[in-house]
């Protein structure tokens, strides 16, 4: 009695496993059992117990995730109920995801050949013949599906659909989707793959009708009416667009993102204040991106040159701070603007603002240190410096600025460590081991290291021989110590063929050949530079070579004229007062 108890709960369990999402095997009628039935006196019940045992046995491996062993499971089921259709639905399933298509498929068209109104075999079978790449009986089978199953969901006429697509029938897609539309109305999918058929067959009035009936259905969606526009577009009816979102707009106002879209196109079309109208609505929207926002308000900051534009350009900056004020993208942005105004103090309050939010952004802090150095601001560019590394430490542009600030405010020291810490990380870019090697020359020389320096000078010019300006100043300093001038001449030659027309480069051509006594050539360099720029070292060089080439009256009213310029050598006096060249070579 126990033993009968036990079995008949076990078959119910094995029922209730199997009745989702389909019965595996037939069900009978429930008939009384008696005490005095054994339960193998008839084979037939013996086989049914057997089955459904390695069905459940077969289940608890997948779910287990062990394929190998639930196949064997439900294929020793198979031998004995070979025609089973949930059977060899499972075995087809099994081979389907261990990609043995073949096999899958033989045992799928045993399930669907038995049970051809069960739509769960029918997509199996469909989805293992589009797995071989049979998509003609592909699209049978789904075919047979919706003809066969009353009950199949309308979902499968999508993959139907894409079928008729690849198969290279996009007039029976198109009829496909209508069958969707009538089965489920219009929907985006539906009518974008719609869409791109009707384009590719260049028809483009079904295509742009068909985008209306989508908006038609779902006027408070924006970016449908925008699609059709952008249709439009593409065909080069940029006019028809124009008209179009208008029109869309009054009918439904406050639509941000078609206010966006006819705002690019007023742009594009150069109506810049229609353009100005149409962003100053979307900008306050916080359904538009801040990338599109910023895309846009990048190229009217190219574009606008009126007061009257320039002013509502800010109130657009303004609007994206408004919406995005926790994005620091949104003040770099605006730093943006106001650099490109040269409005300077503003840009860096505004780069300062972005940094503070996310110090994540090199540009920014480059911006920032910039817009400091050139207003000699040097405390506040070592500060930036400082904090700039402290979130890019192998950045060497950061240590380039940092020791720039230091050697403007005259620490040496400071400006060496940093400078040689930025060149040790520079790597593969030669230009920037130049121009670090050339700063460092400059800060040895300025504190004394002379030998050091020169031979930094050296190595700068080494890694990039057009680095006219470690050039110019290691040629000058050869001069001024009258050390090893066949270099310099040899440098600075090279320097103003180069550079012809550079004052500066030009007196550092001529101090040399002064230094090499070739007063006469270095007169002529000096008469050219004094034409291009009149400095007090210019000048009182030109007075100097004068006086070495016997033209002392000119070249005291040369040396009076540096010394009223301001800026002439501490030696200026003398030669005024005595009338004489003195020399001022260290």
């Amino acid at each position: 009695m126990n033993i009968r108890a036990g079995y008949s709960i076990s078959l119910l369990v094995i029922i209730t496993l199997l009745m989702s999402p389909f019965v595996l095997l037939a069900q009978v009628p429930e008939t009384p059992q008696h005490e005095d039935v054994l339960p193998d006196a008839d084979p037939l019940k013996v086989d049914r117990f057997n089955v459904e045992f390695l069905i459940v046995e077969g289940m608890h491996f997948l779910s287990i995730e062990n394929p190998s062993k639930a196949l064997d499971s439900f294929m020793k089921a198979h031998q004995i109920m070979p025609d089973n259709a949930a059977i060899n639905f499972k075995i087809a399933k099994i081979l389907k995801d261990s990609e043995d298509t073949d096999q899958a498929l033989f045992y799928i068209s045993k399930a669907t050949e038995k049970e051809k109104d069960n739509y769960y075999y029918q997509v199996l079978k469909a989805e293992i013949l589009t797995d071989k790449g049979d998509l003609s009986n592909a699209i049978s089978t789904y075919e047979d599906l919706y003809e066969f199953s009353d009950d199949a969901p309308d979902d499968y006429l999508l993959e139907l659909a894409a079928l008729y697509l690849y198969n290279g029938k996009p007039d029976m897609a198109l009829k496909t989707y209508d069958r969707i539309e009538n089965r489920l109305g219009i929907l985006e999918e539906v009518s974008t793959q719609k869409q791109k058929i009707y384009l590719k067959q260049n028809k483009l009035k079904e295509a742009i009708a068909e985008g209306k009936n989508l908006v038609e259905a779902y006027p408070k969606i924006g970016e449908y009416a925008v699609s059709v526009s952008q249709i439009l577009v593409s065909n080069d009816k940029k006019e028809e667009a124009i008209e179009y979102l208008k029109e869309y707009l009054d009918e439904h106002p406050n639509q941000a993102v078609a206010e966006m879209e006819l705002a690019k196109l007023y742009r594009q079309t150069n109506e810049i204040e229609l353009a100005l109208d149409y962003f100053e609505k979307a900008f306050s929207s916080e359904e538009i991106q801040l990338e599109d926002k910023l895309n846009n308000f990048v190229a009217l900051i190219q574009k606008l040159s009126k007061d009257e534009d320039l002013s509502r350009l800010k109130n657009l900056g303004r609007s994206i701070l408004e919406v995005h004020s926790t994005d620091a993208n949104a003040f770099a942005a605006n730093g943006d603007l106001y650099f490109a105004l040269k409005e300077k103090d503003s840009a860096k309050f505004f780069y300062k603002k972005a940094v503070d939010i996310n110090g994540n952004n090199l540009q920014l802090w480059q911006n920032l240190l910039s817009l400091e150095m050139e207003n000699k601001n040097y405390q506040k560019v070592i500060d930036y410096a400082d904090e700039a590394i402290s979130f890019f430490p192998n950045q060497p542009v950061l240590y380039l600025y940092a020791g720039s600030a230091h050697f403007s405010l005259k620490n040496f020291k400071n400006a060496i460590m940093f400078w040689e810490q930025g060149k040790s990380i520079v790597y593969g870019n030669d230009r920037l081991k130049s121009t670090f090697a050339a700063q460092l020359a400059d800060a040895y020389h300025a504190s004394k290291q002379y030998q050091k320096a020169f031979k930094t000078y050296e190595e700068a010019i080494k890694a990039n021989p057009t680095n006219y300006f470690a050039i110019n100043n290691y040629a000058y300093y050869l001069s001024l110590k009258k050390q090893n001038l066949e270099r310099a001449k040899e440098l600075s030659t090279r320097m103003v063929e180069a550079n012809p027309d550079n004052a500066t480069f030009l007196d550092t051509h001529a101090w040399v050949l002064f230094q090499k006594e070739e007063y006469q050539e270095a007169l002529k360099y000096l008469e050219k530079a004094v034409q291009n720029q009149s400095s007090a070292t210019i000048i009182e060089h030109y007075a100097d070579a004068l006086y070495k080439t016997g033209q002392k009256e000119k070249a005291l009213e040369q040396w009076k004229k540096a010394k009223l310029m301001g800026g002439a050598s501490d030696l200026i006096d003398k030669k005024i007062s005595e009338k004489k060249y003195y020399d001022a070579s260290i």
